[in-house]
């Protein structure tokens, strides 16, 4: 008998149970039908049979038993879109779940998974419907409310939640975080005031007081949370903590000490990333790429960024071959990684090692044909050394088209357009791209070439006044004005 076979004589035991009203009195019976309908959409997701997997939720449904349902809702989630939107529909229908609150809840936080806010709202205020005093119904839509920037009514969701448990600190700083962004900045701070204080509590609020950029509230705080005594478990956190705001309060010689002192914890080889930052920014070069060598053979997210910092650390100091080198053997131990083939695809680039650098973003975009910053750093490149243009423009529509706003794509364009001839529509892409905010003096060089090119002379010299002003050092910018094409 196989796995179908099964799942519909159960599916049709449990039908047939319910039918004839027998199974609330007989909970063993349930609990037993629950383990074997867990167990079979476990199955189902794992082997990717999804349609019986729907059904074996669905069945779960109908039993109506309501320590299933956070499983209920977890398999759901794992379900593909379709198939999953088609058991919240036909949940919202069943009169278990209508007339339960906690289930229309858990329907309501499975629907914003799929981003679904409005079906969310409704299904949330349907259960508070059927119980005004469900608090974590409440919270819920507070948070739904302020998603939808709805922040009124959001706001009353958060003084009832608070009203009823005003201890709650993940009621109270949540509550404080919807004042943070409405600008109640001053009953935000007060809220967390109140708070027991913890080094969470502390950053918190300093994090706070710098988004209203009210320095001298966040400098107090910091010392508070700086001299804190904890205990020998909480120490790495609070250190780490510490050395967080001093970092972001450009107390960058404390910032270290602190980095330093956690010595173990969660945080860990975080605190190791931004040693390696400071030494980096400092120009402490050898100390910095000592730290790195360390993080290399930690777990990858810490591995690459060390990676390409030491590659970094190498091309600034003249040594492109020692950066390619460093990139190469990371590919070595994470093949085909993208950031580290892009990275080594821009060494190649600045060594007009064309057929490397295309080898290198062709295979991103191979893993990744919407990887966009491959695409447009590939179009670029063709487009800067007067290479298929026609292929380089391609490359760069395809990026524009998945991501249209991006500036750097639009200058881009803007070039490639430029290189083709079309002076007109390449001054409109680049004037596009400055209006956005990009700060790039290749942008404005690019430009000032393009007004030359449709002799609007007054207008490129306009732009040179203002790209020298804006970037007083850069030796390109300087040079802006002195010809004519």
């Amino acid at each position: 008998m196989n796995k179908t076979t099964n799942f519909i004589i159960i599916f049709a035991t449990l039908l047939s149970l319910m039918a004839c009203q027998k199974i609330t009195s007989h909970k063993q019976d349930i609990v037993e039908v629950n383990v074997l309908l867990t167990t079979i959409t476990i199955d189902a997701l794992k082997n990717q049979d999804y349609k019986q997997a729907q059904r074996s939720i669905k069945a779960l449904i109908l039993n109506n038993d309501n320590d299933a349902w956070n499983f209920i809702q977890s398999a759901i989630i794992s379900l593909p879109k379709d198939l999953a939107i088609q058991v919240v529909e036909s949940s919202l229908r069943n009169a278990t779940v209508k007339n339960s609150s906690s289930k229309l809840f858990g329907i309501s936080k499975i629907s914003i998974s799929y981003k679904n806010t409005e079906q969310a709202l409704a299904t949330v205020n349907k259960a508070i419907e059927l119980d005004k005093n469900h608090i974590e119904a409440r919270y819920w839509r507070a948070r739904l409310l302020t998603i939808m920037k709805e922040y009124k009514e959001a706001e009353s969701d958060f003084e009832f939640v608070i009203a009823k448990e005003p201890k709650n600190e993940t009621y109270t700083g949540q509550y404080a975080s919807f004042l943070q962004e409405t600008k109640q900045f001053e009953k935000a701070q007060k809220i967390l005031a109140k708070h027991q204080q913890t080094p969470d509590n502390l950053f918190k609020r300093i994090v706070f007081a710098l988004q209203n950029k009210n320095n001298e509230a966040a400098h107090s705080i910091y010392s508070v949370l700086k001299n804190m005594v904890v205990n020998s478990e909480l120490e790495d956190h609070k250190n780490f903590l510490t050395a967080e705001s001093a970092y972001w309060l450009e107390k960058f010689t404390e910032s270290e000490v602190f980095y330093r002192k956690v010595s173990g914890g969660d945080h860990y080889l975080d605190a190791r990333d931004m040693i390696s930052l400071i030494l980096y920014d400092n120009k402490q070069y050898d100390d910095s790429i000592e730290i790195l060598h360390q993080l290399q053979n930690a777990e990858e997210k810490y591995a690459v960024k060390a990676y390409r910092l030491e590659a970094q650390i190498n091309k600034q100091q003249g040594n492109t071959d020692t950066a390619i080198r460093t990139l190469s053997q990371s590919l070595q131990i994470l093949p085909n990684n993208p950031d580290l083939l892009y990275d080594r695809a821009m060494l190649y680039e600045s060594q007009n090692k064309m057929a490397k650098l295309e080898k290198d973003l062709l295979q991103i975009i191979k893993d990744d044909p919407e990887n966009y910053e491959a695409l447009n750093a590939l179009g670029y490149s063709f487009a800067d050394h007067d290479m298929q243009l026609d292929k380089a423009y391609d490359y760069i529509q395809k990026a524009i088209s998945l991501a249209p706003e991006n500036p750097a794509i639009i200058d881009s364009m803007g070039w490639i357009q430029y290189k083709l001839g079309k002076y007109q529509e390449a001054e409109t892409s680049f004037n596009r791209a400055i209006d956005k905010g990009i700060k790039d003096p290749e942008l404005y060089i690019h430009l000032y070439h393009t007004l030359l090119k449709l002799e609007k002379f007054d207008e490129a010299k306009e732009l040179s006044v203002k790209a020298k002003a804006l970037f007083p050092d850069n030796l390109k910018i300087s040079k802006l004005g002195s010809e004519k094409e």
